[in-house]
């Protein structure tokens, strides 16, 4: 319960939401309901932020 405590409701919250939205995805790989190449490409559009090293150079 101290741990709890120091991260206040608020942060317990946020960290059981998003470990249950982690158990969705994978169910969902795992079921079909969203296939691998699916999620990659997902993962390719929020790196546009992140530039690579040759980009900088």
């Amino acid at each position: 319960m101290d741990f709890i405590k120091d991260i206040g409701i608020a942060g317990f919250l946020f960290f059981t939401i998003k470990g249950l939205l982690w158990l969705v995805l994978f169910a969902f790989i795992y079921f079909g309901i969203v296939s691998k190449e699916q999620v990659n490409n997902f993962k390719q559009k929020l790196k546009f932020w992140k530039m690579k090293k040759k980009e900088i150079d």
